[in-house]
């Protein structure tokens, strides 16, 4: 009897002293890219002088520059490869919608959240009304996907 109480105190010694990977079970959290604020950086787009790809060197600044790509012309080259990268309310088409021709934006703030996504606060200018989505403060939810930021969702914040 008494080798088995060793041997069984022995195991559990063995067992609470192996190394544990505590962190294996933990959901990992994709690092918020370093983006730069400047305020009086503004990003405008135009339907006329759309470009595309994205060279501003920030997956966070590429992914909305394309959501607003997208919004002014849904139909523009870049849209149709990165659709499920955007809301699909971005491409709805509704002759009601009156989607903006021109749009600028300013980022002001980033806010990290604690489900790993991201909050882009921006104040934003468009010559439409597309659900009130283009003008004043408007919050990008990106979220990290397969290692690339999209644009998950996108709100307005009354002044």
């Amino acid at each position: 009897m008494k080798n088995f109480l060793c041997l069984f105190v022995l195991a559990g010694l063995i067992c609470g002293c192996s190394e544990q990977d505590d962190n294996a079970a933990a959901p990992q959290q994709a690092a918020v890219p370093a983006v730069e604020i400047d305020e009086n950086t503004v990003f405008t787009f135009d339907i006329n002088t759309l470009k595309p790809g994205c060279d501003n060197g920030s997956d966070i600044i590429c992914a909305i520059n394309n959501s607003i790509k997208c919004t002014i012309n849904p139909q523009f080259e870049d849209c149709e490869a990165n659709k499920e990268l955007m809301p699909r309310f971005v491409f709805m088409e509704d002759e009601s919608l009156q989607r903006p021709t021109s749009q600028s934006y300013k980022i002001t703030k980033l806010k990290p959240r604690a489900d790993g996504a991201v909050e882009v606060f921006t104040q934003s200018t468009c010559n439409g009304n597309w659900f009130g989505l283009c003008n004043g403060n408007i919050i990008f939810v990106m979220e990290n996907k397969d290692g690339r930021w999209v644009v998950k969702d996108l709100y307005a914040l009354e002044n």
